[in-house]
């Protein structure tokens, strides 16, 4: 099952686009994990970096100029959603691809052109570096994330 995440919005200075959306606009961080910020209200931002496969596959000018979003969202099966994209004929932009946090994500393009992602949800790609061995400080530092928000996420004590 697909569920809606956020908005995400892809920023030139993620200092600068936290400086308007949380200062200015006064929205909280649910979770900030360096580049990636996730606001409450379902808006992510997100400075990507020169490697990403989005910035490979369109070109940093198709990213700089126009389109500076996609739409984001989760699931559990991105192997059902693959099948999917490809049964409907909707272009992808990449297949199933793991990101430098970890979390494997596909992306795609809806009938309009507009770039759609699905990732695995937090709490999945979380417990399957769990189940593959990573260690706590190692997971922290590959994720961005803190030890105490990926115990929250996982509901557990590592």
């Amino acid at each position: 099952m697909v569920q809606y995440h956020s908005v995400v919005l892809f920023v030139e200075n993620i200092e600068s686009a936290k400086q308007f959306y949380c200062e200015f606009l006064a929205l909280p961080i649910e979770m900030d994990m360096g580049k990636n910020v996730m606001l409450k209200g379902g808006i992510t931002l997100w400075e990507i970096s020169g490697d990403n496969i989005i910035l490979k596959k369109l070109g940093n000018d198709n990213i700089t100029s126009g389109n500076r979003s996609e739409l984001y969202f989760e699931t559990n099966n991105l192997d059902e959603v693959r099948e999917n994209i490809r049964k409907y004929g909707y272009r992808e932009l990449h297949g199933i691809h793991e990101e430098p946090w970890g979390q494997k994500t596909i992306r795609f393009f809806d009938c309009d052109q507009n770039i759609v992602e699905i990732g695995e949800e937090l709490k999945t790609f979380l417990s399957r570096m769990v189940k593959e061995g990573w260690e706590i400080n190692d997971l922290c530092s590959k994720t961005g994330m803190k030890i105490n928000d990926i115990e929250r996420v996982l509901d557990i004590k590592l």
